[in-house]
């Protein structure tokens, strides 16, 4: 069992999404505000275990533009499987700023309508496991990310070169 990580555009459509008694009924504002496709595709990182959660946090913090509170996913994989989702590793459609992270996106694919209503169900059962214990929805405050950005830069993990403007300067001070 592995896990994907996304990152999420807004904590409280995990929170409808839980609060649904039947997917099939809910309005789609919290699915199609988290579940923007390209081409069909959901763009996530993959961990093995729990504990490397911080290297697909590091991956999705070097691809965005700025340092500011984050909430996550964590979707253990068998909950794609159980509902016939396929994610496969891919290019993140850039060169990140962490090389040793790169290959370790993948995205979860072939994203139809009736995938994405499968793609709510899915994350149903995170928000289910998840019970708020903040094990598979988490919140990363900006300092959090800050002190994960400079742990990173000093293990020399970071080209900078590659870093988006946005984050490089929580690196070099002006």
């Amino acid at each position: 069992m592995a896990y994907l990580v996304r990152k999420l555009n807004k904590r409280e459509s995990m929170d409808i999404i839980g609060a649904a008694t039947n997917i099939q009924d809910m309005f789609a504002d919290a699915a199609t505000t988290e579940f923007r496709t390209k081409n069909g595709t959901l763009s996530t990182w993959r961990i093995e275990d729990i504990s490397e959660l911080n290297e697909a946090i590091l991956a999705i913090v070097v691809t965005s533009s700025k340092v500011e509170r984050m909430d996550f996913v964590i979707i253990n994989t068998d909950y794609l499987d159980e509902n016939n989702l396929k994610y496969n590793q891919s290019y993140a459609g850039q060169d990140i700023a962490v090389p040793d992270l790169q290959d370790t996106h993948y995205d979860i694919i072939n994203i139809t309508i009736p995938n994405l209503i499968k793609c709510t169900c899915v994350y149903r059962k995170v928000f289910e496991a998840d019970n708020d214990k903040e094990m598979y929805i988490v919140r990363y405050v900006e300092g959090d990310i800050k002190e994960l950005l400079k742990k990173a830069n000093i293990e020399n993990r970071i080209d900078l070169e590659k870093l988006n403007k946005g984050i490089k300067k929580e690196l070099i001070p002006a």
